[in-house]
């Protein structure tokens, strides 16, 4: 069944593709990676360069599932992009990370987590 990772390129997001490959190898995949970017946040540091997207590419190289790494435009933001995708590829699970060492998610989710867990049309795994 189809896993999809929301994937930026920080050491969160790195964890958060690491768990969806788990994930899509024990259910026989394909893993669907997504990075969601905002043109008029054209500098936010979780829009992926070309070369972070073959990093994570090259991460997941040799992978035994079919893997499918896109760039696509969120007109809101990533939650939105994450539930299209989801339901576009009828996936089974949403993987997603946060970064645990702020003091505000010691307390509470992320917006893009927060939505997800309430709006995805699957199941939903925060790393």
């Amino acid at each position: 069944m189809t896993v999809v990772v929301g994937f930026i390129p920080t050491p969160v997001g790195f964890a958060a593709l690491d768990a969806a490959l788990a994930e899509a190898r024990r259910r026989g995949g394909p893993l669907i990676v997504v990075n969601a970017v905002r043109d008029e946040d054209a500098d936010d540091v979780r829009h992926a360069r070309p070369d972070q997207l073959e990093i994570a590419r090259e991460r997941l190289r040799g992978a035994p599932v079919r893997v499918d790494v896109r760039q696509v435009h969120a007109e809101k933001d990533a939650a939105d992009a994450l539930i299209a995708a989801a339901a576009e590829e009828r996936a089974e699970l949403v993987v997603v990370g946060i970064q645990r060492e702020r003091e505000v998610a010691r307390h509470i989710l992320g917006t893009t987590a927060h939505r997800l867990l309430i709006d995805a049309p699957c199941d939903v795994l925060v790393v």
